[in-house]
């Protein structure tokens, strides 16, 4: 498998688990009842939506016999798109509205939160992962990577598990802190979580910023391969 597959994979799959919506959603969950039970439900279905988003358009791409060509000319339509559209993320979550909104839509969720069932949280983190925008880039970047390289379905596989890991990653990062700690950091968690909640747009807006000029790189480079 090659270190520069590993590398870029891992690095769509932390575009992915930096969302601090989510992981404030995580953090909520471990300051109620069963809260590893319920942290971890909410992240098996963010994983699985991710390994599934995957899948889906490895299939459809496989359907459509893209060649290598085909398949670079698509990934400089994705990466110019996902740079516009990164972009645009990025400077609306510097806005004081992006602040007003959040703070709005955090609010109404967790305050639903522990009057959901285990199993429904599983749907609400596949929910999360499948309706946050900036996720489909990274989606249609992971299937194109793997599509142009056809490392083969062993690697396939590795591959994908290693992306589902590093999309998971940050919100892992509460519950197992939980678990080393045995639940001692609960002052330390809820005061990052109202953190969260209200100081981390600035953050997201950084973050897509940088994705949308390492995208927009990536974007002029492969024109450059194209028009040589």
């Amino acid at each position: 498998m090659s270190p520069s597959l590993v590398a870029q994979s891992s690095l769509y799959g932390i575009g992915i688990a930096f969302s601090p919506l989510h992981i404030g959603v995580v953090t909520l969950l471990l300051l109620g009842k069963e809260p590893l039970r319920r942290s971890f439900a909410y992240v098996l279905g963010w994983s699985l939506a991710n390994l599934l988003a995957v899948l889906l358009l490895l299939l459809l791409g496989g359907s459509m016999a893209l060649t290598p060509n085909h398949g670079h000319r698509d990934q400089v339509l994705i990466d110019l798109i996902g740079a516009g559209g990164l972009l645009a993320l990025g400077l609306y979550q510097l806005t004081p509205q992006a602040l007003i909104g959040e703070e709005g839509m955090a609010l109404r969720l967790m305050n639903r939160l522990p009057e959901m069932a285990t199993w429904l949280l599983v749907l609400v983190g596949a929910a999360g992962a499948l309706l946050t925008p900036e996720n489909l880039v990274f989606y249609l970047k992971e299937a194109g990577l793997l599509l142009i390289n056809h490392p083969g379905l062993k690697a396939d596989v590795e591959v994908s598990g290693l992306f589902v890991l590093a999309a998971s990653s940050l919100l892992l990062l509460p519950p197992l802190a939980w678990i080393v700690t045995s639940g001692s950091i609960r002052g330390p968690i809820a005061a990052l979580e109202e953190w969260l909640q209200h100081k981390a747009e600035w953050l997201v807006g950084v973050l897509a910023l940088i994705f949308a000029a390492y995208l927009f790189y990536e974007g002029l480079h492969g024109l450059g391969m194209l028009a040589g």
